[in-house]
């Protein structure tokens, strides 16, 4: 076995543990020692919290919580993802099927259904599943960590955000997924002001009046988006794709001349934006004051096909 516990030499040791000089150990080693000395470890502030949510018969004398039962859980669970980077994938599922029906709600089998969707690329699922775990245990940092890895794939720019701002709040400061949260965050930060001007709060609420203007257009609901889309405009102005819906939203009210004047300032900010340049033939081909056929029309979401992509392009 690669990287045996030092205290069981047994099972595989995944978590730094700062009683044992920083060593790593096992979960269920983990869950056995742990106490009040480990105050400020973020295993001991998620299994605290978890531990709250069960019932007082579950209370050790001293009114801590009994946890090997639920370690001896996520050994189980760590034991399918372990089959699963083997290549062993039938053999993980069946486990977690095994424990997703012995404990549905449990917040570390629901972590690994979403670690194994992942896996499988089976992203939106994963979120899901993490989503789960979440609800269960709000402070548990692998799981926002793993459903911000889930959404900074998918190309879900302010769903990562997100994400990764949970890992920060809860997770000690001086492991991964903390480092790693804080790398994402500060290099989201410094390309959005270099290429917007603005901080991520900023972004987020424009893109958030965006995302509003988005579901509608999707309604067919052209004037309301108009009017979302304009805010998230009055916030950051240039944005190829949300002038380009704009033109969209426009020619479905028949203005044809407002419409080709948005594809136009879309094409000056990003003269590549291929979705602006086919939007714009159409539009050119349809008559002022009648509202444009949607077939051949295309709608994008910004936040999925740009931004992301370009930030890891600079890397």
């Amino acid at each position: 076995m690669k990287n045996p516990c030092p205290l069981c030499e047994s099972r595989k040791a995944q978590r730094r543990c700062k009683r044992q000089n920083n060593a790593e150990i096992c979960s269920l080693c983990c869950a056995k020692i742990r106490n009040e000395t480990c105050a400020g470890c973020s295993h001991y502030a998620t299994a605290q919290q978890y531990g709250a949510t069960r019932s007082p018969a579950a209370r050790r004398p001293g009114g801590h919580f009994i946890s090997e039962a639920d370690a001896r859980v996520e050994t189980a669970v760590d034991s399918a993802l372990e089959l699963a980077q083997r290549g062993k994938t039938n053999e993980a599922w069946t486990l977690l099927a095994r424990l997703t029906a012995e404990h549905p709600d449990d917040r570390y089998v629901c972590y690994g259904m979403g670690t194994m969707h992942a896996i499988s690329g089976q992203l939106k699922e994963s979120v899901n599943w993490f989503d789960k775990a979440i609800a269960a245990s709000p402070h548990f940092v692998e799981a926002h960590f793993n459903k911000a890895l889930s959404h900074e794939k998918l190309l879900e720019v302010g769903e990562s955000i997100h994400a990764y701002r949970k890992v920060l709040e809860f997770a000690d400061p001086g492991e991964m997924p903390a480092k790693q949260a804080k790398s994402f965050l500060d290099s989201m930060d410094a390309f959005i002001r270099q290429s917007h001007g603005v901080d991520l709060d900023y972004y987020l609420d424009s893109k958030s009046e965006f995302d509003r203007a988005f579901k509608l257009m999707e309604r067919t609901d052209w004037a309301g988006a108009l009017a979302g889309f304009r805010a998230s405009a009055a916030m950051i102005e240039r944005n190829a794709t949300l002038h380009g819906n704009m033109g969209l939203c426009l020619a479905h009210l028949g203005h044809k001349a407002q419409a080709l004047a948005e594809f136009d300032r879309a094409l000056e900010i990003d003269p590549t934006y291929a979705v602006a340049i086919t939007n714009r033939v159409g539009v050119e081909n349809m008559e002022e004051g009648f509202p444009l056929e949607s077939r051949g029309i295309k709608v994008v979401n910004y936040s999925r096909e740009k931004v992301l992509a370009e930030s890891r392009e600079r890397e």
